[in-house]
This record gives C-alpha cells, structure tokens and sequence, in this order.
C-alpha cells in the first residue's frame, strides 16, 4: 500500500515555492513543525529580510521627545547598519532532528524573538533632492555595509563613525527637578514608503507608538556606564588593561525598551550635563539635587520578524490605494 503523499515528500525546492507564498504570521509557526520546515522557513526569512532591507524608498522613521517638546522635536531618519546572526538558529535546524516537538517549538520561538536589526537614527535632509544617494550635511547617512551581506554574516557594524567619516549624534536633553523620580519619552516609530517629493509618503505603517518611564537611577547607572566605556577606550588606546571595568560592564546592554514585548528598543549614550550653578547652596544630606542628562541616539532595534510583518502591512496599504485610485499620503510628524 502507497504512503498518502504529503508536504513532507516533496523537495526543498518545491516547499520553498508554496511557503514563499503565505505572510510572515503564517509562515513563522511552519518552523516548528519538523526540521525540514525550520531549515525552509529560516531561508525564506533571511531572503525577505535581504530583501526588505535593501530597498532605498522604505524607511523607518524614529520620534522621541519628552510630551511638552512635541511640536520642537523633528523626526529621525534610521539608516540600516545589521542584523543580528542567524547562526544559532541554523545550528539549530540540524540539532531539532534529535529534539522533542516541545523543545523544538521553543526553540524556533526563542532563537526567532533574540534576532533583531539595528538601525542609527541621523537627521534628515528635507532639502536634497535625490532621495536614493546617501545624505550628507550635518549627520553622516551613508549606509554602514551592504544589507545583504550583513543579514547573512549578522556582523555588528557601524561604529562611532559611519561610513568612515565624522559622525555627530543626534540628541535630547532630559532634565530632572529634585522631587522627580523619573521623566517620560514618547517614542514613535513609523515605516514609510518615501514619494517622490521630500516630506511625502506613498503608504505610511505605524511600527510603535509608546510612552516610556525613564528613571533617575537607570539614567545615573547608564551616565556611569558611558562614562567607563570612554576610559576603556583610552586605556585601551594606551594599551593599558582595564579588566574590571569589563566585569562591570558585561551584561549591560544599555538598551531602552519602549514595550514590553521587546519588539523595539533604543540604545542610548548617556552623558550627565552640568549644572551645579542651578543647585541650591544648603542641601540636605539625603536630598535629590536637580539633574540634566543628554541623550545621544546610537541605535533603534526592531524584531526582525516584526519588521517583516510591517512591511507586508505597507505593501498591502499600498495595493488597496492602487486599486482605487493612485494617491500620495501626506503625514505631519
């Protein structure tokens, strides 16, 4: 008697063609059925994700301000630098044909949520006229490295110089009077497709849109960490060792998340300001002294298979307007 034929006779080649058809929300729990879905659908997810990040019209666009700086704040461009390897997770498509169904569902789920692609907020240029050649005027927006080479080797690119060149940080100054405990930043992330004039959108997906609680302790504690980082990257200039400062550090990714899902997160660099001249003359031993802190965005994180989902959104946005009539979508940020 003849097996029933089933999806699991059928070769790679021929899964790959019906898989590529389905939405990353149906496509995702496929890995989790054998190790030869996995290994299928981690592939078509790394060619999405090559893809996706190779467009030059499709951005994301950052805002974060404190609420009473909302009509001051413009918005940040983000310029692609990596994505996080997929090398565990293709270590584990071999390893899920020894594991139990339970543990290779968590391990698909667990591996897929720790990948996300980083990006570096710069500011954008609303008076260039050639929206697919990097910018260049106070920020550097050249792109880091090629987005198809990076998704597949996950190297951390993208230092404190992009693209070679001098690079400033775009910025926000919290300030803390001495009763408050923490200060907020609304944050707002958005996927736009760019038009063809500056400043408008053929679809626009909004990614988030949260209100986060910054404390005073986590501010000091990443002030601390900042400060420790510059003194590592002296001592090591000098080829001086600073072994404790690297236990200190370790661990500490110095990362904001904006949900509690940890789809999207900003890494900031935190620098304490000045402002002993504003503090009064006595203080009480225990007192809060007002503090002010600048800001310096250095990456925004989006799950890699969030992104995926946002963008089939857009896409999906931009067929239904295509289909009625042609439309450009005009937004204020």
């Amino acid at each position: 008697m003849k097996p029933n034929p089933s999806l699991g006779c059928l070769p790679n080649e021929l899964l790959i063609f019906i898989f590529s058809h389905l939405p990353t929300t149906n496509l995702l729990p496929l890995g989790a059925v054998s190790h030869r879905f996995y290994s299928v659908t981690l592939l078509i997810l790394k060619q999405r994700l090559g893809h996706v990040l190779s467009t030059p019209d499709r951005r994301l666009m950052l805002e974060c301000y404190h609420p009473a700086e909302k009509l001051y704040t413009p918005y940040l461009y983000c310029n692609y630098l990596y994505t996080d390897s997929f090398a565990d997770l293709e270590a584990g498509a071999t390893a899920s044909q020894s594991h139990a169904a339970s543990d290779r569902i968590a391990d698909w789920r667990s591996g897929l949520r720790g990948i996300y692609s980083h990006f570096r907020p710069v500011e954008h240029d609303e008076d260039h006229n050639d929206k697919n050649r990097p910018r260049r005027g106070r920020y550097s927006q050249g792109r880091a490295q090629s987005c198809s080479s990076a998704v597949d080797a996950g190297a951390g690119g993208g230092g404190d110089d992009d693209g070679g060149g001098l690079y400033e940080r775009p910025s926000i100054d919290v300030h803390l009077d001495d009763c408050e405990t923490f200060t907020q930043l609304c944050t707002v992330t958005n996927l736009v497709h760019l038009g063809p004039r500056p400043g408008l959108f053929r679809s626009h997906v909004n990614v988030s849109d949260r209100v986060v609680c910054v404390s005073r302790d986590w501010l000091a504690a990443q002030a601390t960490m900042g400060w420790l980082r510059q003194r590592q990257q002296r001592r090591a200039a000098g080829g001086v060792k600073a072994q404790a400062e690297e236990e200190v550090m370790e661990g500490d990714d110095g990362v904001l998340w904006v949900d509690v899902t940890g789809d999207v997160g900003l890494r900031f660099r935190v620098s304490e300001k000045d402002i002993h001249a504003e503090h009064p003359v006595l203080v009480a031993m225990e007192e809060e002294l007002p503090v002010a802190y600048r800001l310096e965005f250095e990456e925004l994180l989006v799950r890699s298979t969030t992104l995926l989902t946002v963008v089939e959104r857009s896409e999906a946005q931009q067929l239904e307007v295509a289909a009625e009539a042609k439309a450009i979508v005009l937004a204020a940020f």
